[in-house]
């Protein structure tokens, strides 16, 4: 057997970093003889995940394939590799007490890891060709997490439940307008959102008052909604203002009752819906599917905007809403109809809707809606709908579907009886190129729609343009339709993008009638310049070829002006009105709200607006009022108060402070800290969906504390600020030495094992000493003992220690207790 003492020569053992390509730094141990470097054989093939196994002096396994067998011999000493020999010396070998050694040239000589000792940085670099097996479970693990990512999957450490509150008070959205004109009547309107939690449910409360115009309540909002998705047989309860998705028109809003089995939470299907439109130019336009906010964007200098909607598995509710920069508008609800509804494989959704219309008559409506997938491309569905005022025929049955027909080829259908059948048939390229073809054909006699149409046809084929100099969207659009003694023929030619880095729209448009002589056919050109000092300068011009002359002119030139305010400048010529207006405005964002003046001075009216609109939100965790600039009303929002966790019982107790500078990794919301930042307060998040936080422990500022849990998933909620109490757990470090006794010589001994066990005799941690004897770990509770030389390896090596096992405490401290005056000598039995 050989023994340390057979190879016994001048040797050093310490700790160094080794550099392995494709996988990082590791610190590992390694002797010193002379000239010559030698890694330990099991640690680095352990650190590689290399298979081995000893039995007595040999050591065997294999290199990532069976076929790839070694032997090591210590005895001998010899290896085995591949079926091919290598004799060693003795200075191939070295054999320490606790470690056997191999000499570093070696590793690359035989196995083909090559690795390059450096005693200038007491470094080394490992390299191979080959995927070692560690390597390869680290790629496995990436693609798995990628997937995973891409899946929306996440592991979370906590998860924070939804709560539903008896009552939980929450928001309040503001905003004023007021409107002075020359020759008309002066205009003062007053808005008051109120977002709480009451009764579990979401509770919004929206009161909307003008001077001109008497109080009604078609004008008001209210609404109580319970959502709880881990129920699917009743996910939605909805009471008051409902969205009604009636196919008959309704001119005034539905107040009453709606259930479903519907999830909020988005599942994305395949393949997206093209939707695009007008508002003021350069307005933001947010895009809500489902209530959740899963776009938004800048509509260009001629108020052009559009989007991809994303097709999600259910019922899909698109909103938009639409912010002005002077507050003419402040926040308008626009549903959009998607006309595919897909459903998964096997699953039934249901919609219930009962209510009544806001109208002078108090109509009664309702709508039942079922859709069951056939399979994940095939959904069928069908209904009722019922409404008091049609005198066509006040119960109209529906059927329709909704079908991927082939990879980008998707088709929707529905039949209403007594009122209209309609198709779509849309389809999108590889290269983004689509085509829309939609077919409506209504029942001459129906009531229900309010028009006396017979049938619409539309055509659309819209495509991106882009070349070196330019990248466009482009949409060319033919809608035609049949009435009783007339038909209507639209066309629109439409591009919009940068031309040159220059924002630009421009949009031809065309108008026929059987009644006409020829067709009103005119075009509208619209810019935005980026000039230098940071000006910003909107020309737009319209002209008519048919009458051969300029319909209007705009001239706007805006910029930024003190730290959040913006400076506009504008002039206007109708040429069809003979009008001239000047305006000129600024607005100014505060924290706490945002404000507008304008001025138009015209030669046929004047008019001066001014506004204001912010929220208020009351944490009642900590009895805290915060104010801003944005909409509350809602919106979700979290309250993290990280405390030291003293007595490590996961609670709050009194005396355990805030724990101040933690931080997210990731960013959801906007996040503000209180003044000793020991709370963090996440505001302007989405409701009802799982978010996950991420703490980072990095950002501490006493490398003592430690989250236990860093990844924590929320389930967001409106109206309220959720509280979310991070533990902080307060560590203490234990240290020392382990010398060994060569009979007249004490020296420090590496690869000792020391075991740490609690008062139970459970072990808390196994620590392993260094190169010269020293060891050291943080991460023990506050509590009592005891530190003792692992019994197996001292039996494994014949040597005993003195003393036997030392007991030592951890106290509560805030910064962390420390106790490193820890020592074992070793000898031979």
């Amino acid at each position: 057997m050989a023994t340390a003492q057979q190879f016994q020569q001048d040797y050093d053992e310490l700790g160094v970093e080794m550099n392995i390509s494709r996988l990082g730094t590791y610190e590992i141990p390694i002797a010193i003889k002379g000239e010559d470097a030698y890694l330990p054989v099991e640690v680095l093939f352990d650190l590689l995940k290399i298979k081995h196994e000893t039995n007595n002096e040999i050591l065997s396994g294999f290199i990532i394939h069976p076929d790839s067998s070694y032997t090591i011999n210590w005895q001998r000493p010899e290896i085995v590799y591949k079926g091919k020999t290598f004799s060693l010396s003795k200075n191939d070998i070295l054999v320490t007490p606790s470690e056997r050694y191999l000499h570093s040239d070696l590793f690359g000589e035989i196995f083909d890891l090559n690795t390059n000792f450096s005693f200038r940085s007491l470094s080394v670099e490992l390299e191979t060709d080959k995927e070692l097996p560690v390597i390869k479970e680290m790629r496995l693990q990436m693609m798995r997490e990628n997937l995973d990512r891409v899946k929306g999957v996440v592991v979370p450490d906590t998860l924070i439940p939804a709560r539903y509150p008896f009552f939980k008070p929450g928001t309040l959205d503001w905003g004023v307008v007021t409107t002075q004109q020359t020759d008309f009547e002066n205009d003062n309107r007053l808005m008051l959102g109120l977002g709480t939690m009451f009764l579990g449910g979401e509770t919004n409360l929206m009161l909307n008052y003008s001077s001109r115009l008497p109080f009604s309540s078609r004008n008001q909002f209210y609404q109580w909604r319970y959502v709880n998705n881990d129920n699917k047989y009743l996910t939605q309860v909805t009471a008051g203002r409902i969205f009604s998705r009636a196919t008959s028109s309704l001119f005034a809003p539905v107040s009453g009752v709606q259930i479903t089995n519907s999830p909020l939470q988005n599942r994305r299907s395949f393949g997206t819906y093209l939707l695009n439109d007008y508002t003021e130019p350069r307005w933001t336009v947010e895009l809500y599917v489902n209530n959740v906010l899963v776009a938004f964007t800048e509509a260009d200098a001629s108020g052009f905007y559009s989007f991809e909607v994303p097709l999600m598995y259910g019922n899909t509710a698109v909103s938009l809403r639409f912010y002005g920069p002077w507050g003419e508008e402040r926040i308008e609800d626009r549903v959009i109809n998607i006309p595919y509804n897909f459903v998964p494989k096997n699953e039934l959704e249901y919609t219930l809707s009962a209510g009544i219309v806001e109208n002078e008559d108090w109509n009664r409506f309702s709508r039942v809606n079922l859709n069951y997938g056939l399979n994940n491309a095939i959904t069928i569905g069908g209904g009722v709908e019922y409404l008091s005022e049609v005198t066509s025929g006040e119960v109209m049955p529906f059927v329709n579907s909704s079908m991927r027909i082939a990879s980008g080829l998707l088709f929707s259908g529905e039949y209403m009886y007594g009122v209209k059948g309609e198709a779509l048939l849309s389809y999108r390229s590889p290269r983004n190129i689509q085509v829309d073809l939609n077919y409506i054909n209504y029942n001459e006699d129906q009531t229900a729609i309010n028009f006396n149409y017979l049938e619409e046809r539309k055509v659309s084929l819209s495509t991106p343009v882009r070349t070196r100099y330019f990248s466009m969207f482009s949409r060319f659009s033919v809608n035609q339709i049949i009435m009783p003694t007339t038909e209507f023929t639209t066309a629109q030619l439409l591009l919009s993008g940068a031309l040159f880095g220059i924002s630009t729209n421009f949009t031809t448009y065309g108008l026929y009638n059987d009644r006409m002589d020829e067709p009103t056919l005119y075009s509208s050109l619209s810019q935005t310049y980026r000039l230098p000092y940071k000006f910003l300068f909107s020309p737009q011009i319209q002209y008519d070829f048919s009458r051969e002359r300029f319909n209007n002119l705009i001239l706007e030139v805006e910029r930024p002006v003190f730290r959040q305010g913006f400076l506009n400048l504008a002039y206007e010529n109708n040429f069809l009105r003979d009008a001239h207006i000047f305006e000129v405005g600024l607005r100014y964002a505060f924290n706490f709200a945002q404000t507008s003046a304008t001025s138009r001075i015209g030669n046929r009216n004047s008019s001066f607006v001014q506004s204001a609109r912010g929220s208020l939100m009351l944490d009642d965790n900590t009895g805290y009022v915060m104010a801003s600039n944005r909409t509350a009303m809602s919106r979700a929002a979290i309250t993290v108060i990280p405390f030291l966790d003293l007595n490590h019982n996961g609670v709050k107790d009194p005396m355990e402070p805030g724990v101040p500078g933690l931080e997210l990794k990731n960013r959801s919301g906007r996040v503000t800290y209180n003044e000793d930042e020991t709370i963090l307060r996440i505001t302007e998040l989405q409701p009802y969906i799982d978010l996950l936080l991420e703490l980072d422990p990095v950002s501490l500022d006493n490398i003592a504390w430690k989250i236990p849990n860093s990844k924590i998933l929320v389930k967001t909620q409106p109206n309220h600020f959720k509280e979310i109490f991070v533990p902080v757990e307060v560590l203490g470090e234990v240290g020392g030495m382990v010398y060994f006794n060569h009979g007249n010589k004490i020296s420090g001994q590496g690869r000792i094992l020391i075991n740490i066990l609690d008062q139970k005799g459970q072990k808390a941690a196994e620590l392993l000493s260094e190169g010269d004897g020293y060891f050291s770990y943080l991460g023990l509770a506050p509590g009592k003992y005891t530190a003792e030389i692992d019994p197996e390896q001292l039996q494994k090596l014949g040597y005993k220690a003195m003393p036997e096992a030392v007991e030592f405490e951890i106290k509560v401290d805030q910064y962390g207790d420390i106790v490193d005056t820890l020592e074992f000598v070793l000898s031979e039995k």
